[in-house]
Parts: C-alpha cells; structure tokens; sequence
C-alpha cells in the first residue's frame, strides 16, 4: 500500500465526464489530499464515454472493462460509483484481484444482496470500505463525541424531520427515475434515511424496538424534461418510532420533496441538556448541517466544530467534504492497519436495520396502499 512518499493508487468504476456523484465528489476528495492519494485510472460504460471521462479529468488510463481497471498494477484501491444493482458485479472484480475496495452506500439492492458481497469479501480476506460518509463529517463526529462524554446527560428522547428530496416529491429527472422504483434498492428509504438513520445508530446506539409506517403517496409521478408519467413504488413517507438499547425513546419521520422551511431537524434530549442538528437538506451525510446546545437552564447557543475535527481543507458547505474526510480516515486504516473507517460489515448492520423496518412495516415491497 502507499506510504506517505508514495500516494496510494484509486481506480474508480463509474466515473463521468458530465459530471456525477463520483465527480462532484470523489475526485474532489481524493484531489485535495495529493500526498495521499493518486487517481491512476477509470472505467465508464462505453469506450467512448471511458475516453471522453478520461480527458476530462486528466486521467492517462481509462477503460470500458472494469476488471481491467481492477487488475491495473498502479491501482491500491478501487472504487465503486455506480447505480446499486450493478454494486455486486463490480465490486467482485476488485475482491478477485485482492484490492481493497470502497463502494458507495447502500452496498447492495437488499440484505439478501447486500450479505452476498460480505460474504465473498471475506473470503477473499481483502480490505473493505463503505460510503457511510456521515459518520466521517466533522460534525457528525464531534455531536457523537458530545454524547459519549455527557453533555445531554443521559438520553431521554431523541426526534428527527427530514424531506428526502426533489425525486420523492412527485416529479423527477428522467434520470433519476430509477430511485422510484422499489427494486433498484435506491430510494428514499435507503439513501437519505438510510444515510441518517446510520449516523442516528452510530451517535445513539441500536434500537432495543421499533414499529414503522412506509407510504407510496406519489404513485405516478411526471419527468420534469420530459411528457412522460412514471409509476412510482418506493416509499415516499417513512416513520419510524422505538425504543433505543439504552433507554431513549425515538421518532423519525422522512417525507418526500422539500419542507417548506427546514428539510432536517435531529433534537436529542436528556438528563441535563439539548443538542439540536438542523440543515437545509435532509441529506445527513453530506455533512451540511449546523449545531446548537444548551445545559441546564442556559440558552440555546451554536457549538461551533473545533479545528480538530476538520483534518482535509476542503470547503465544508462542498459535497466532497464529509468524502474527502472519509478517504482521508481510509488512508490511515490502509496504511497502519486501524480500523475506523465503515467496512462492508458496517453496512450489513445499517441494511438489517432497514430490512427490520420494512418487515415492521409489513411493507410488501410494491408501496401500495389499501
């Protein structure tokens, strides 16, 4: 693996040159720690497109093979930017070269999915990390540290509102279709929840019960470029209530499309103080998100993130933040053997999760509503 003279090599499948996740974020991240890390190659879905990529980002090596890519002598860690039901072909490549790979979260379509890629990466005996970025930004980790150390004292109860987004809301992208469909596993339930609810466990600990309600409320939803009507079944409304392993009481509720004021508000409350996380997006992991607290009878007042939390210098209101932060902890696991980073074993706890919920739910899997 690289060293602090030699910047460890990244093969990313799924990278485009008009733009993208893998663009806006990845290659942000990866590029603003040089010393660290070297993009050596790509594989996109076609010659020409791998081609076009390339010379958009500079990359010398580019390919329309992803096993190729993954075999490359120059590539330590390849990683995964693809839609979710291509996760298990293309992480397989890597597992087959023996390379550590990184794949974006959810892992798989479903648990049943999801095991399959645990499964053979632990026979393979190859490092793995998983696109759980919230647990990496700055602010995620400092409101979990406040916790641990009792600033809220011990939790009461703790509540989050969240609006999952544009595509959710009853019209999308043609594009972006594939997130209403229940069986991409990429909907609102796994990505936006999905992302919040592991960050929720990771700060408050696992649910010791829960019940849950899943709606589809947009079933047909009209494609804003372009006349057509798409039928929609992945939810749209998802609430989840419970009781957590140590003792707090919960409730979550995640709506389609946009609040009217605030997309995502996380209030924990205790013994002997408040934490508040609220933010423009319900897209926790992104990190976009600002804190206030209060003891006792003390006001409510903002808690800025100390500078030591902040270990990349990339800009915080960016999508490659919380990313950048994550690569930079993978840096570490890879080259001195910690183990801080979500692995593929981390995710298969956040999918159980998310399969406990649909089957308290009695979600049968096409969103209908009686």
């Amino acid at each position: 693996m690289g060293t602090a003279s030699k910047p460890l090599g990244v093969g990313i499948i799924g990278l485009s040159a008009k733009g993208g996740w893998a663009a806006t974020a990845h290659v942000e991240a990866l590029r603003a720690m040089p010393d660290r890390f070297a993009i050596k190659g790509l594989s996109a879905s076609t010659p020409d497109t791998a081609k076009a990529a390339g010379e958009a980002y500079g990359i010398d090596f580019a390919t329309d093979d992803p096993a190729q890519l993954a075999s490359h002598p120059d590539v330590d860690l390849v990683v995964v930017t693809v839609k979710v039901p291509h996760h298990k072909e293309l992480v397989a490549h890597a597992l087959n070269q023996g390379k550590a790979v990184y794949c974006e979260w959810p892992l798989g379509r479903d648990l049943e999915d999801a095991t399959e890629i645990v499964d053979a990466a632990k026979a393979r005996g190859v490092r793995t990390f998983v696109g759980l970025q919230g647990r990496s930004a700055p602010v995620v980790g400092y409101l979990r540290d406040l916790v641990s150390q009792g600033y809220v004292g011990e939790v009461i109860s703790s509540s989050v509102t969240g609006a999952g987004g544009f595509p959710w809301g009853g019209v999308a992208m043609a594009g972006m279709a594939y997130v209403l469909d229940d069986k991409t596993g990429a909907t609102m339930l796994s990505i936006p929840f999905g992302h919040m609810l592991d960050a929720f466990t990771w700060v408050l600990g696992d649910f010791a019960r829960l019940h849950a309600t899943l709606a589809t409320h947009y079933v047909s939803v009209g494609l804003v470029d372009s006349e057509d009507v798409v039928s929609a079944t992945a939810p749209d409304q998802i609430v989840v209530g419970g009781l957590l392993k140590r003792g707090g009481v919960v409730s979550l509720h995640y709506r389609g499309g946009d609040a009217p004021e605030q997309n995502f508000r996380w209030e924990i409350s205790g013994t002997k103080g408040v934490l508040i996380v609220e933010g423009n997006s319900g897209h926790l992991q992104y990190g976009h998100v600002r804190l206030r607290g209060r003891q006792g009878t003390n006001p409510l007042a903002e808690l800025a993130v100390p500078v030591e939390y902040r270990r990349v210098a990339t800009d915080p209101a960016g999508y490659s933040d919380a990313v950048a932060h994550a690569y930079r902890a993978v840096h570490d696991d890879l080259t001195s053997g910690s183990l801080t980073v979500p692995t593929f074993a981390d995710a298969i706890i956040t999918h159980r999760l998310l399969d406990r919920i649909e089957r308290a739910a009695d979600w049968n899997r096409r969103g209908e509503i009686e």
